[in-house]
């Protein structure tokens, strides 16, 4: 199919339809967004001072990179310090503006771009709930998370239109990033022209009907939903958004600012359906306008009187074992650790919020981040661990030089000298200041502990 035959359809909805269809015939731009849950803002720039970059206007820790550079295979992004999302995916994760200590559901949470946003907006606090039914799917989100350092995160695997049933009422904000016809994704793949179709659309928004039902009756009174897709068509953004408000007259639909970032408001009428007049408040995002990915966005809350959730109140756990090898291994005390929980699971020492470890009105496939496994009276803290909770490190340590870490990082040994400052077993690799991987020391060489599929190239 070609493109102007899938996209003339909006050129009602779209005035300046012609340089819509230029737009997005267009390269995407790269960009990527600062993960500030492993290191600063200002030191992961300093790792980045090989690439052009910028910042994006609407975003502080948003940026852009000018040339080809591939950022996936830089070693930031190995460490988990970027993440390379699209511009206008990030907005979502905006206009839901989460609070530490909150209580948020990510219905639709694979690949985790937003997941990983949400959990860094949250600074790693409260309770996260990373909601996945595709089996497949949830491998590369359990990834992610790990990749990012998220510890606040319980994932879960209910079918989306069904979530209400186990957790009505009880999130204080939900973002259902909800699967689309994908319209939006033609800067990036030109995929979306093989599968395209009305009824494939109208298959689609039958699912978001259900998805964005379940999302709303799972949110607390006063809490905030955000429903998004990447795609053009009024029969998945605003006819579904206006299903729920007719379904449910304490649904309000709020307006959306963004500053420094052009938006679109909704489309009113569409093929001789006239949708409810509140639609006028969604988001829609052209990518002629800032240069990014079509986006769709509705920013929703309930109105009712709020009841307070029943907190699980049995004990916390503080697994001692592993905190006592990490302090007399590293100097990683248990203070540091304070207002954790840390728990054995699976053969390994875990960490998250104790909001994170009493849940329990749903089965989780996985809660919070590994700590790392003791061996007798020896641990090997684990590689993203490390990254957050090795920072004041006093032995056991090495700082690498640039080539050093280069090698390393691609699961090669590096040679060392004796060390005053390591004994045989375990180390925390550092370089620029911030611990990066775990080695092993036989007292003349550092073996690389980093798993394969995390290495360079």
């Amino acid at each position: 199919m070609k493109l102007e035959r899938l996209y003339s359809r909006y050129s009602e909805i779209i005035p300046d339809f012609r340089e819509f269809m230029n737009s997005i015939q267009r390269p995407l731009m790269q960009s990527f967004r600062v993960n500030t849950l492993k290191a600063k803002r200002e030191e992961t720039l300093l790792l980045l001072k090989d690439l052009k970059i910028k910042p994006l206007p609407f975003y502080d820790d948003g940026f852009c990179v000018q040339g080809k550079s591939k950022l996936g295979n830089h070693i930031t992004h190995n460490l988990g310090l970027i993440y390379v999302q699209e511009a206008a995916s990030m907005i979502p994760g905006i206009v839901l503006d989460p609070r530490p200590g909150e209580v948020v559901l990510d219905l639709c949470a694979a690949p985790g771009s937003k997941t990983t946003h949400i959990a860094q907006v949250m600074k790693n606090t409260g309770l996260l709930v990373a909601n996945e039914i595709n089996r497949k799917r949830i491998q590369g989100l359990m990834h992610n998370i790990k990749r990012c350092g998220v510890l606040n995160e319980a994932v879960v695997g209910f079918r989306g239109q069904r979530i209400d049933r186990a957790l009505s009422d009880y999130f204080d904000r939900i973002l259902i990033d909800a699967p689309c016809s994908a319209e939006g994704t033609i800067r990036k793949s030109k995929a979306v022209l093989y599968h395209w179709g009305l009824k494939n659309i109208q298959r689609m928004a039958r699912i978001q009907k259900g998805l964005l039902v379940s999302g709303f009756r799972a949110l607390r009174p006063g809490g905030t939903l955000v429903y998004s897709t990447c795609t053009i068509a009024p029969e998945e953004n605003e006819g579904v958004v206006s299903y729920l408000l007719e379904k449910f007259p304490e649904a309000e639909l709020m307006p959306i600012s963004i500053p420094h970032f052009k938006i679109r408001t909704g489309t009113l009428k569409w093929q001789g359906e006239s949708f409810d007049s509140r639609v006028k408040n969604c988001a829609r995002i052209v990518p002629q306008d800032n240069d990014t990915a079509p986006f769709f966005i509705a920013k929703i809350t309930k109105r009712g009187v709020y009841r307070n959730r029943v907190d699980y109140m049995g004990k916390i756990e503080f697994e001692g074992t592993a905190v006592g090898l990490l302090a007399r291994r590293f100097g990683i005390h248990a203070e540091q650790l304070k207002g954790y929980s840390i728990f054995h699971d699976r053969g390994a020492s875990y960490i998250t919020t104790p909001q994170v470890y009493s849940f329990r009105e749903a089965r989780a496939l996985r809660k919070g981040l590994e700590l790392g496994k003791v061996y007798g009276n020896e641990i090997k803290p684990d590689n993203d661990f490390v990254q957050i909770f090795a920072k004041r490190v006093n032995k056991n340590f090495y700082d690498m030089k640039e080539w050093e870490a280069k090698k390393f990082l691609k699961g090669e040994s590096i040679r060392v000298s004796s060390h005053s400052n390591m004994s045989e077993g375990f180390v925390i690799v550092m370089y620029k200041n911030l611990p990066i991987a775990i080695g092993r020391y036989n007292g003349r060489e550092i073996k690389s502990e980093i798993k394969r599929e995390r290495r360079t190239l």
